[in-house]
């Protein structure tokens, strides 16, 4: 697992270091910008070009801005023909951004305005644009030179495209570093060349898909700079394995986890086939399905690895269920029961009555969600023990958060924390980038893996079946749940790439988890 920041606490790392540890700022200025300069290089290198490339360094006024006008001097050094435009009010450039045009002026790097260059250069006449206008800091939208820089750039692009690279100083000027959303407009970058730590803006979208391929550079600021506040939230693009623990070889169907499934209805077979598919692929030893009867000949015929237990509509269940949750190590809720018929009898018996883990998701959640009762069982589930996980999508965690979908999507980083702590369990908030959270846990995961073609019905299903196999006794529900989001995306992604984005079905999700585990 790796840190992810705000822009406040990379200040707060920043000054540590160079306060603190007495690393001087601009010690750093120059690592970051030979950082630069060598992804540069290897950029041109890769293409083989033996021709001169010319840069143009577009700066801020700010530090930002003197990493670029540094970069772009030790490309000049390495014979790169490098124009510097500074954009902004130069009377209130900072000492250091003022010391790094001194020093290329020195080396007779030239410099332009930014409407002469608008005006009178072609958008071809440049092979790379070095974006340093606005680093982490930007709260307000772009206006002035810096919005029609942004257009400038964007017509280069279209002419040059591939023969174009277009690089951004830590993050894309007009991205919000903690939020990812545009501030008016934003440089669309083709890489971002960021230290030491991916920022939140990297990670959400829109912000991760100006960033282009996000370079994570040491520079000497470590961990150590937060001193004793370390950062709030975490990310992994690992190999997917090394999140598990290593499986027992002396292990057998039993210990390697019993897992209950309760899904489906009389009009829904998929969702139970789907979450035990995915168990079972996920490693469970056994599954078993309590569903309706309506659904036998289905999993008899499609799953036949999986134990079977049915209801009638007209029929109570409590009985039969309680007996299915003794054979059980760990359950999974919600898939496909429905909110009217017998998936209320479902819910309040399994959060009343059962005494181990659990994954609650789907109709389960929305049933929670509007009946009191449900909720304050759901609240006073962990108990003695055990851990409940939650996986709302965003739809229902706005109902289980009793606030709008709109409001939930721009307070990602702060309202599944608060949902995991009232509820005393983990939270997976669903979203394009899945946000983990939980009440035990001071820091939040978001996840990065998977892609649009995951949005497709049943995925859901087979994300509650991976994290009901891994709801074991050997990791946390925050551990669980974090393992469980990126196995999940990681699949969407082999699918993906199997088949094209357009064609990825759920059952393409569950079949790709063995590739992932390998």
């Amino acid at each position: 697992m790796r840190f992810a920041v705000t822009s406040q606490e990379m200040k707060i790392c920043d000054r540590n270091t160079a306060e603190y540890f007495g690393i001087g700022t601009a010690v750093l200025m120059e690592r970051a910008s030979l950082a630069i300069a060598d992804e540069i290089i290897k950029w041109k290198e890769r293409r083989g070009a033996s021709r001169k490339y010319s840069v143009l360094v577009l700066s801020g006024v700010g530090n930002n801005g003197g990493d670029g006008i540094c970069a772009g001097r030790i490309l000049f050094q390495q014979d790169f023909n490098v124009v510097n435009c500074v954009i902004g009010d130069m009377t209130k450039c900072s000492d250091l951004m003022l010391r790094q045009l001194n020093i290329a002026g020195n080396y007779g790097i030239p410099s332009d305005t930014f409407s002469n260059i608008r005006d009178n250069k072609r958008p071809g006449d440049f092979d790379i644009i070095i974006d340093a206008m606005f680093g982490i800091g930007l709260s307000r939208p772009l206006t002035g030179d810096s919005l029609e820089a942004v257009s400038f750039i964007a017509a280069c692009k279209k002419e040059r495209e591939n023969d174009l690279l277009v690089l951004s100083v830590d993050i894309p000027s007009g991205i919000n570093a903690d939020t990812g959303q545009i501030l008016g407009d934003a440089v669309k970058a083709d890489m971002t060349v960021t230290f030491n730590f991916a920022k939140l803006g990297h990670l959400f979208y829109p912000g991760c898909e100006y960033s282009g391929n996000v370079v994570i550079r040491d520079v000497g600021i470590t961990v150590a700079g937060f001193l004793d506040k370390t950062p709030g939230f975490i990310w992994y693009d690992g190999e997917p394995a090394a999140l598990l623990p290593e499986r027992k070889k002396d292990g057998n169907k039993g210990t390697n986890g019993k897992v209950l499934i309760v899904a489906g209805s009389k009009d829904i077979s998929g969702a139970c086939i789907l979450a035990a598919s995915a168990a079972l692929r996920a490693g469970a030893g056994m599954v078993r399905i309590f569903t309706a009867s309506e659904n036998a000949e289905a999993v008899k015929t499609l799953l036949p690895e999986a134990l079977l237990d049915v209801y009638e509509d007209f029929e109570p269940i409590e009985d039969k269920l309680r007996a299915a949750c003794k054979w059980s190590t760990q359950a999974v809720l919600g898939p496909g029961i429905g909110t009217l018929g017998k998936g209320r009898e479902l819910v309040i018996t399994m959060l009343r009555d059962y005494d181990k883990s659990l994954v609650v998701d789907a109709d389960a959640l929305n049933l929670i969600a509007q009946e009191p009762e449900l909720m304050e069982l759901a609240q006073n589930y962990c108990t003695g023990g055990k851990r409940m996980i939650l996986t709302p999508h965003l739809g229902e965690f706005a109902r289980l958060c009793h606030k709008s979908v709109g409001e939930c999507k721009e307070n990602l980083i702060k309202y599944p924390a608060e949902l995991a702590k009232s509820m005393h369990a983990t939270v997976i908030c669903k979203d394009a980038r899945s946000v983990v959270a939980d009440g035990n846990e001071k820091k939040s995961y978001i996840n990065v893996s998977g892609n649009d073609g995951m949005a497709t019905a049943g995925s859901g299903d087979v994300l509650a079946g991976v994290l009901g196999a891994l709801l074991t006794e050997e990791m946390t529900g925050f551990e669980v749940a974090c393992a469980g989001a990126y196995i999940h995306g990681r699949a969407g992604d082999v699918a993906a790439d199997k088949l094209g984005k357009y064609a990825v079905a759920a059952t393409d999700i569950v079949e790709s988890i063995s590739k992932v585990l390998h």
